[in-house]
């Protein structure tokens, strides 16, 4: 299967990847410099809207009567046909290669080739994190789990109108980033040494914030205790 290099991001608020094209549109509208990471923020709401809707549906035509929905809901003002042409040619010049995204009747189409979209690399590594849990295979878990959490820049589709993706779209990938930690912290676990005096403060922290989640109480219980904290294992 054929691989590329990171394009697109919805792990957090939709961005673009790619340094030198950020330097070469700095002065575009609606877009901010890059930074160090190679993220390029889309300050254009209406833009970053456009752009989630097209990589929600990446490689299918997306019409235009989807994508006024996805920018203004149920109530588009008279110029919504000319704004979203608008907005297109805005996106088009923002991208490593405007012929990206093509116009196919109804609306339009952006390609986005495998391993592009940070969704697809996230889950490809989440489920390379759960044969590799399953297996036992400690030290692949942590560098597979590490790969997918590197990714996640906040809630997926942050900053968009709620019903943008749905969510069970952004419940899903929350959930698989909760399920990464924990198979992390069982191979940190397992894996033991000097590494789990680290991992208190994390886990911890984990445990107060999800207090429902018994994994992550069992996990912090287990470094206390191999940790040499026993009275602390018992109280959690």
């Amino acid at each position: 299967m054929s691989r590329h290099e990171l394009r697109f991001g919805l792990l957090g608020p939709p961005v673009l990847y790619d340094v030198q094209r950020a330097a070469d549109a700095s002065d575009a509208v609606g877009i901010r410099s890059a930074d160090d990471t190679g993220v390029t923020a889309i300050g254009s709401p209406k833009v970053r809207t456009l752009l989630a809707a097209l990589l929600l549906e990446a490689g299918r035509v997306v019409s235009v009567d989807s994508l006024k929905d996805a920018l203004w809901g149920l109530a588009p003002p008279a110029s919504a046909h000319a704004s979203l042409h608008n907005h297109v040619a805005r996106l088009r010049r923002l991208l490593d290669d405007p012929e990206r995204l093509r116009t196919v009747p109804p609306g339009y189409v952006l390609r986005v080739e495998q391993g592009e979209l940070d969704v697809q690399v996230f889950e490809r590594h989440v489920a390379a994190a759960r044969g590799a849990h399953a297996a036992r295979n400690w030290e692949r878990v942590v560098r597979e789990c590490a790969s997918a959490l590197a990714l996640w820049r906040g809630t997926p589709l942050d900053g968009l109108p709620s019903d943008l993706g749905g969510y069970a779209y952004v419940q899903r990938l929350a959930e698989a980033r909760l399920l990464l930690l924990e198979w992390r912290y069982d191979a940190e676990l397992a894996l033991g040494g000097a590494r789990l005096d680290r991992l208190l403060p994390e886990l911890a922290a984990l445990a107060a914030e999800y207090p429902l989640r018994e994994s992550y109480h069992r996990q912090l219980m287990l470094a206390l205790h191999r940790t040499g904290r026993r009275a602390e294992a018992l109280a959690v």
